[in-house]
């Protein structure tokens, strides 16, 4: 315990700016609090960092933007900091003998399986052997709960769309969500499911308009419906499909028509193309490829016609 002290104390003393300046002006304002009032702001810190609980809807981290004065700038500079400049500078690197990008290669060896971003399930994961690694995303925003921004709870990879401000960048994931979210480390989710429905055909396979189902075994809805919020699922999902089905189901279609698989029946064909799909989601090669044809062979009039014209023209 003596030699890990010590140790600590190297890191500040190396980051005299960030860190030994600010822990100084934050002890100069506490020193002069209540005992009431240092223990509050103690049960604070404590509260943001419980991710799976505020997950949960059960406790509710503290909210400091950029608009903070007094105390509760420095406050959130310091946290912040600690982050951006601590955490993978030099000097926490030379004494705990880690990095960020060691944890991402620790976190993607745990998880060889997991090709696809966990978040939206149709990115590309970066994986311990390429040259770089994915963005840390803050589930919570550290721009606006900076008391979590250390929290490796509050630390998921994602792929570059789903921490882009397109999709959920800083936005507020409380203030967008029903309440309650999926814990990014629970290990006993048992997954979502989607289903494609065509709301609208079209002649034009792209301007096909689509219903999205989504369900989970354990019915969590709320759940459901604050990841869908937060990073803009239904928008990015029928975006996703509108611009690949004309080419996913001409693959369908030239697979089913294959001159080597006519002994099969039709049905045994089409058995087979959407069963190797299936093995592609098993392989996280694919997530919505094969419930949005699943939708589009079952329900389409309009656009499949049109695709299928081409091949006789």
């Amino acid at each position: 315990m003596r030699n890990e002290e010590v140790s600590f104390g190297e890191t500040p003393t190396r980051h005299r700016k960030v860190l030994k300046q600010k822990f100084k002006e934050i002890y100069a304002v506490f020193s002069r609090l209540s005992q009431a009032i240092r223990s509050d702001i103690c049960n604070q810190i404590k509260n943001s960092n419980d991710i799976e609980a505020i997950c949960q809807g059960v406790k509710t981290p503290v909210k400091i933007d950029d608009s903070a004065k007094g105390i509760r700038k420095v406050i959130r500079t310091f946290f912040l900091d600690l982050y951006n400049q601590v955490l993978d500078g030099d000097p926490f690197k030379d004494t705990y003998h880690t990095s960020l990008r060691e944890h991402f290669d620790s976190f993607s060896d745990k998880n060889k399986e997991t090709t696809l971003c966990p978040i939206c399930g149709i990115g590309e994961l970066k994986k311990k052997e390429d040259s770089t690694r994915d963005q840390y995303d803050h589930f919570l925003p550290k721009a606006l709960y900076p008391f979590s921004s250390v929290n490796f709870e509050n630390l998921v990879p994602s792929c570059k769309e789903c921490n882009s401000f397109d999709a959920k960048g800083e936005d507020d994931t409380i203030a967008v969500s029903t309440g309650k979210l999926f814990f990014p480390f629970d290990n006993l989710h048992n997954g979502i499911s989607v289903e494609f429905h065509i709301a609208s055909d079209h002649i034009e396979p792209e301007k096909v308009d689509w219903r999205i189902d989504f369900t989970n075994p354990d019915g969590k809805n709320d759940e459901i419906e604050s990841w869908k919020a937060v990073y803009k699922i239904e928008t990015r999902y029928s975006g996703h499909v509108k611009a690949r089905i004309n080419k996913w189901y001409r693959f369908y279609w030239e697979y089913i028509h294959d001159s080597d698989l006519q002994h099969l029946s039709e049905a045994d064909r089409k058995l087979c193309c959407l069963k190797a799909l299936e093995k592609d989601e098993t392989l996280e090669l694919s997530f919505i490829r094969k419930p949005a044809l699943d939708g589009f062979i079952d329900e389409s009039v309009m656009a499949k016609a049109e695709i299928e014209a081409r091949y006789y023209s």
